[in-house]
């Protein structure tokens, strides 16, 4: 089969999606017109100089800075979200660089810069087709779906967003505060999707693992969560590992499923650009997750 996207390659190649949830704490989002975007996940091509210095001062000072995009923003004006935290405000052109530098001192900066409290989730789907053509291919049309049904319901907001990681996997998805992460997402996952969020529990068939887990505990959440929701239990899940035994135990309410994770090797290119210049593969460890002992609460609407 000739393999022209990298997510057809990770998808023929086995690649499991849970293990790769990974996402920093400190997250700083600006918006900044799709039309200027380029490789660079945070840089855009007309960014006054004060700015694109700021984002690099907040890049230094470990921030993950993306830019994000939609339809019907007014030109010269940018929202800017903050995580942890979940603050949000919208400035002009002129004042970016200062609501930058506020966001990385912190404390009493934020308030007088004008960051409040932002009460509904960011749903950030990549398509940063300058980064990656799979981002573009994939996830473009899973955005124009994630935009007009929560648009409809307004529960959340959903943004372009660019790199995110994980090319390989799109169509990627970042949902904040939670951090939660997502692949190989296509349209139909929307409704879905968005009733999974709603209630706060993860969506299973695209989730890829907690992202303050270690990779081999995302596969274990994953795996003991999916073992869960088929007997009718779902929610979120706690991770333990059993140092003795090396198993991890993944506790929803009361309900428990013991499993067992081991690593495998991934040989796929992990990004377009390796791919289309014929590049090695350079080998990834990926984890198996296998499912053992499962202990339930004799009423499972007790574990709901």
């Amino acid at each position: 089969m000739t393999v022209r996207f990298c997510t057809e390659g990770s998808l023929a190649a086995g690649e499991r999606l849970a293990g790769w949830g990974a996402h920093p704490e400190k997250v700083l989002l600006v918006r900044w017109p799709k039309s200027k975007w380029r490789f660079s996940a945070r840089v855009a091509e007309n960014m006054p100089p004060e700015v694109e210095a700021a984002v690099t001062r907040a890049a230094e000072a470990g921030w993950r800075v993306n830019l994000i995009d939609r339809k019907g923003e007014t030109p010269g004006r940018h929202r800017v979200h903050v995580g942890p935290g979940a603050r949000s405000t919208e400035v002009a052109t002129g004042d970016l660089a200062a609501v930058i530098d506020a966001v990385v001192r912190g404390g009493p900066a934020l308030t007088r810069a004008g960051l409040r409290p932002e009460s509904r989730m960011q749903i950030l789907c990549c398509t940063h087709g300058k980064h990656d053509r799979c981002c573009a291919k994939w996830g473009f049309p899973l955005y124009k779906t994630l935009d007009r049904e929560t648009r409809a319901t307004g529960l959340a907001e959903a943004w372009e967003v660019t790199h995110i990681g994980g090319c390989r996997l799109s169509a990627g998805v970042l949902v904040l505060p939670s951090r939660r992460k997502y692949g190989r997402m296509r349209p139909e996952d929307v409704p879905a999707f968005l009733a999974a969020e709603a209630a706060g529990r993860p969506y299973l068939p695209c989730y890829r693992g907690a992202a303050d887990l270690a990779p081999a505990a995302q596969a274990a959440e994953v795996a003991g969560l999916r073992h869960l929701a088929a007997a009718g239990i779902r929610g979120r899940a706690t991770v333990e590992r059993d140092t003795t035994t090396g198993r991890f135990r993944v506790l929803c309410g009361r309900a428990v499923a013991e499993v067992s994770v081991a690593p495998e090797e991934v040989r796929a290119h992990g990004n377009c650009n390796g791919l289309s210049s014929g590049s090695d593969i350079t080998p990834r460890t990926g984890w198996r997750a296998t499912v053992g002992t499962v202990s339930l609460p004799a009423s499972r609407e007790a574990a709901r």
